[in-house]
């Protein structure tokens, strides 16, 4: 565009001056005031362009600084809304990783939450072994040969014979502490017939002087016949008699037929 008009006051400038030197339309104006007129509006109009473009570039300008301003600003707000999803983000993971489990309809209760049931009490029964008696560590059976234990046991504490009604021999009674044991012969064997129990051995089922009701019937059951306050198990011949005072042990005695 400014070439073009350059171009056109130049070219206006040169067919003047041919003009003017040629006398055609000669012009009572001076030869000088012609170009004068001629060459000042043209410079009016190329001031003008330049100011147009240079406002048009400055227009440009302006406008490209509010697209890159408007385009920071853009990009700004998006990091922020980025940064914003990333730290909600992080929250919800925080508050799903804290926020304690819901237990489920299932889940089984504890064994200590849990109610106990009742438990029925064991009950005992009474068995072969049971007819013995535990004397200084040695199991003295009812019905045994007590010469297969006078040597564990050593000398009684006091002992007694007397002649036998049925055979040859003696009866003999042998003492040990709170234990007293009665024998008879029979074809020369010292049979154990009757234990006696005032002192602190045990039966083999651990009942002993002192033990309750509850702790007899825990070991040999319900199945006894009450003679007066002595409850009597019996078994094969024999017989375990336990006396009663208070409702504990006071007496114990096994004895055969």
């Amino acid at each position: 565009m400014k070439n073009n008009r350059k171009s056109l006051v130049i070219a206006a400038i040169l067919a003047g001056s041919i003009a003017a030197m040629s006398g055609c339309g000669a012009s009572d104006k001076p030869t000088s005031k012609i170009t004068s007129e001629v060459t000042s509006e043209p410079v009016i109009e190329t001031q003008s362009v330049q100011e147009t473009e240079t406002q048009t570039e400055i227009e440009t300008s302006s406008e490209l600084s509010s697209e890159t301003e408007t385009q920071t600003e853009t990009q700004t707000e998006t990091e922020t809304q980025i940064e914003t999803q990333t730290e909600t983000e992080k929250t919800k993971e925080t508050e799903t990783v804290s926020q304690p489990e819901a237990p489920s309809e299932t889940q089984v209760t504890p064994e200590s939450e849990a109610e106990p049931e009742p438990v029925a009490a064991a009950e005992g029964s009474v068995s072969e072994g049971d007819y013995a008696v535990v004397v200084k560590g040695a199991l003295i059976p009812l019905g045994g040969d007590m010469r297969n234990y006078v040597g564990t046991l050593g000398d009684p504490d006091e002992f007694g014979s007397a002649k036998s009604c049925t055979e040859a021999g003696e009866d003999k009674v042998y003492t040990y502490g709170g234990t007293v044991i009665y024998t008879y012969i029979t074809n020369g064997a010292d049979i154990i017939s009757l234990i006696e129990v005032t002192g602190g051995e045990v039966l083999p089922s651990g009942i002993h002087i002192g033990s309750t009701k509850d702790e007899v019937i825990a070991a040999y059951g319900r199945n006894y016949t009450e003679e007066g306050s002595e409850l009597l198990y019996e078994l094969g011949g024999k017989t375990i008699g336990l006396q009663m005072t208070n409702d504990k042990v006071s007496f114990m005695e096994l004895f055969g037929r």
